[in-house]
């Protein structure tokens, strides 16, 4: 059984990766997989429940955490907005971010600014994504704050966005489960 496991999760993991690689060379409307099409698609589903856990938590649990030293609940949703938005206008197009006095803090000690914050920023990201062309995406970009300042492709850029919301609206599902509050069903895609 458990070689069978393994069969199959290494077909499952050749079939992506054969899939990814096929995308590096084909134009974003051709050949068998359309990566932007797809990101955006994930990214979509990805803002709906993200919304949809922020939505899942009363305005007066916003400041609940799970122990003293992580982030409130509000702040882990802020979180996943400012730094999707930091690491989209900063690091893959680029641009200057404007100075303000929000932080993590102020924004998610308020239901409506979260969620707020969480529709711009994934709205800024799929907009930005639909408009790239196939070179764009190729493009690179450094991690400047870094002492290595590795470079990555847009492409990379993207994917490290989704898991990095993937893994903070994670830990939100465990702060509202924490609270007795029904967690939004799961979306896969």
């Amino acid at each position: 059984m458990k070689k069978t496991i393994l069969l199959f999760a290494f077909m499952a993991i050749g079939f992506g990766v054969t899939n990814l690689r096929a995308s590096e060379n084909d134009t974003p409307t051709k050949g068998p997989f359309d990566f932007k099409a797809s990101v955006v698609s994930i990214l979509k589903n990805a803002k709906t429940y993200t919304i949809e856990v922020a939505e899942a938590m009363p305005a007066k649990d916003y400041t609940f955490k799970t122990a003293d030293s992580v982030k409130t609940f509000g702040e882990q949703m802020a979180h996943i907005a400012m730094s999707s938005m930091f690491i989209h206008k900063k690091l893959i197009l680029g641009e200057e971010l404007p100075q303000s006095e929000m932080t993590e803090a102020s924004i998610g000690a308020s239901k409506e600014q979260t969620i707020k914050m969480l529709n711009m920023s994934f709205n800024s990201m799929i907009s930005s994504l639909e408009g790239m062309s196939h070179e764009q995406l190729h493009e690179k970009f450094s991690v400047f704050f870094l002492p290595e300042k590795p470079e990555f492709t847009k492409i990379e850029g993207f994917l490290f966005i989704r898991d990095h919301v993937t893994h903070h609206r994670g830990q939100a599902i465990v702060y509202l489960r924490a609270k007795g509050h029904k967690a939004p069903d799961y979306r896969a895609f």
